[in-house]
């Protein structure tokens, strides 16, 4: 499905490493190469941005969670002759050209951090090269979507704030409520990502992103990551199929430019229906026509159908990943 010498598919954003962390501790190896590499190769994606999520529907301290994931992590990487974590944009086309799974490890909220800022230089050492604030929660540092709207970003999370720039990670607003979207604007010194968050205009998912919201990560040289969970498509549970991601595709690059979208599709297929009521009243939320990453060539096809020339794919494909990571990683 695509050109020959387009860059590798980017996806930014999946939960993959929480499959990892529970077969793992069921006794299995090797689970990125046993469970996922097979899906990713048939959908051409080359490269990932793998989160520490520390989900707490089971009860769990967020604490507990991410040391659980981290262990994991430790893991498999140690084993794994298929993937490798990059750190800067070399690292990406080194991957790239050895025919290695590029994985850009982040964490999808830092709740699990507390109040210890050091605990970021771990994660840090660890290879994270992005952070969230939040998850949906309200922490010591910010307010999720589903928290106060009249709180934004804590002093604390300030500091954060710096510490990640000054460390050169990609800061990521996909799941910080309104305010503390624009408190993080106020704050910004380098491009800010939201990466798995569709246009408000076009269905009212809380994580969506207003106009204005669109606007203001471009104008940070930012990028914004087309997401394929069915709830962030349409409010008509009937649309939440690829021709109206697509729709999302064309309006986001209408209003900031295609230079400013990649892929971000958060699929979500090795996930458990009790993790999934965590974040969705849907009995299921599978995008129709593109269930599962194996079948993102049949979003590239529509997109070009709609309009998208190649060198439009190619940006969004992978080309504004790799731009992203080269201007923030270096």
């Amino acid at each position: 499905m695509r050109k020959e010498g387009y860059s590798m598919i980017f996806d930014g954003h999946s939960d993959i490493f929480s499959d990892v962390r529970y077969k793992r501790e069921a006794g299995e190896t090797q689970v990125l190469k046993n469970h996922h590499l097979d899906r990713l190769r048939k959908g051409g994606i080359g490269g990932a941005c793998f989160v520490i999520w520390a989900d707490t529907y089971n009860g769990h301290a967020p604490k507990d969670e991410m040391e659980a994931i981290v262990k994991g992590i430790k893991g498999e990487m140690a084993e794994t002759k298929e993937f490798v974590l990059i750190h800067n944009v070399e690292e990406l086309k080194a991957a790239e050209a050895a025919g290695k799974f590029a994985i850009l490890l982040g964490i999808e909220g830092l709740a699990g951090i507390g109040e210890d800022l050091s605990k970021i230089d771990e994660l840090y050492d660890l290879g994270a090269r992005h952070a969230m604030l939040t998850w949906n929660e309200e922490n010591a540092l910010a307010t999720g979507v589903k928290g106060d709207p009249n709180r934004g970003v804590t002093e604390l999370g300030k500091q954060a704030i710096k510490k990640l720039q000054e460390k050169k990670m990609i800061l990521d607003v996909s799941h910080i409520n309104e305010k503390s979207f624009w408190d993080v604007i106020d704050l910004a010194t380098g491009p800010i990502l939201a990466s798995h968050s569709n246009a408000k205009a076009l269905a009212s998912a809380a994580r969506n992103l207003t106009d204005d919201q669109l606007r203001a990560i471009r104008d940070t040289n930012g990028l914004v990551g087309l997401n394929a969970f069915g709830d962030f498509i349409s409010d008509n549970k009937a649309e939440q199929d690829v021709d109206h991601l697509v729709n999302h595709a064309t309006y986001i690059a209408d209003k900031i430019g295609v230079e400013h979208l990649g892929f971000g599709f958060d699929f979500f297929e090795f996930l458990d229906s009790d993790s999934m009521k965590s974040y969705s009243d849907q009995d299921d939320s599978r995008l129709k026509g593109m269930k599962d990453c194996s079948e993102v060539p049949v979003l590239i096809e529509k997109l070009r159908k709609a309009g998208f020339t190649e060198k439009d794919l190619e940006m969004i494909s992978g080309g504004n990943w790799t731009n992203l990571i080269q201007r923030v990683l270096g």
